[in-house]
């Protein structure tokens, strides 16, 4: 069997060449569209921080967000880290802040196929708890309670202490046995907004 370009085409190459070209635009604008869609998005919307037995603690709410793509991915073997940076300043009126703290809080996310449960580890601590969704680890790590901060011991009375606090999303801890997924997929990883939050002793 032979194939034969439509006779339109073959007379006319200008036409041929527009063609062409409106397919590669239809395609260039498509691409970005569909890309959007699959980005992980993530966004702290609540701070809020008290003083507990001597230590300053945050309790956080984080909007977090992941495409399909990257739930199959995981569930697939891919691992999710999730960190909050934390930074504590001494507010000064004539001369940069002062740094007072800086930490980080990570856990990591994953799938254990044996059991089928979603697993979420606390890197800092080493706590793991597992759960029978994606969505219920996903709501563990995203929300925060009584998280240490800072000693009220190091902070004094009078001046005023400013604290910031953002997410980021990382995708690439998978077991080197599914480090194909890596070459194939998106780059998933994301980073929120820095949230301000005050704190006068």
């Amino acid at each position: 069997m032979s194939y034969r370009t439509p006779s339109i085409l073959r007379k006319s190459p200008f036409l041929a060449r527009c063609t062409a070209w409106l397919a590669l635009c239809l395609i260039a604008t498509a691409v970005p569209v569909a890309h959007a869609e699959e980005e992980s998005k993530l966004a702290i919307r609540e701070v809020q921080v008290a003083l507990d037995e001597g230590v300053y603690e945050l309790d956080v709410k984080l909007d977090l967000t992941l495409p399909d793509a990257a739930r199959k991915a995981v569930e697939a073997g891919l691992t999710l880290r999730l960190t909050y940076e934390i930074t504590v300043d001494r507010v000064r009126r004539y001369m940069p802040d002062a740094g007072i703290a800086a930490l980080e809080q990570r856990y990591e996310v994953s799938y254990h196929a044996l059991s089928q449960r979603y697993l979420v580890k606390n890197l800092n601590t080493g706590e793991q708890q597992d759960f029978g969704s994606l969505q219920a680890a996903l709501d563990r790590v995203s929300d925060l309670r009584g998280l240490p901060v800072i000693d009220a011991a190091l902070v004094s009375d009078g001046p005023v202490y400013e604290g910031r606090i953002r997410a980021v999303l990382g995708m690439n801890t998978a077991p080197d046995v599914f480090g194909w997924l890596l070459f194939w997929t998106d780059d998933w990883s994301a980073e929120s907004n820095w949230k301000k939050w005050t704190l006068r002793p």
